[in-house]
């Protein structure tokens, strides 16, 4: 079971990972968050490992549920172009033959 950490993140460049990744971890491993910045850019995140499957785990079953709902209103989509085609046809069979 993962409770989420609301601690602040703490942003660390790469050259001071490179030279203190030992201390790093060791903290990573007691909880601690840290955006790796690069030229001033985040470009990742470092978190201990039970946050990172979590967060796997729930963006694993979001994108699920999305496919899930997108099939069914695809489905709901094409039962009601054919409820329309067949609407149509039945009314075109009504007419020519009324005529």
């Amino acid at each position: 079971m993962y409770i989420f950490n609301l601690s602040p993140i703490e942003d660390i460049n790469t050259d001071w990972l490179r030279s203190h990744l030992r201390y790093v971890l060791n903290e990573v491993n007691h909880g601690a968050r840290y955006a790796i910045l690069r030229r001033g850019q985040p470009v990742a995140g470092l978190v201990p490992i039970t946050e990172a499957r979590a967060l796997f785990e729930a963006t694993r079953a979001d994108r699920k549920y999305r496919e899930i709902h997108e099939g069914l209103k695809r489905r709901d989509e094409d039962r009601l172009r054919q409820a329309v085609a067949d609407l149509g046809q039945a009314e075109s069979a009504l007419y020519t033959g009324a005529t």
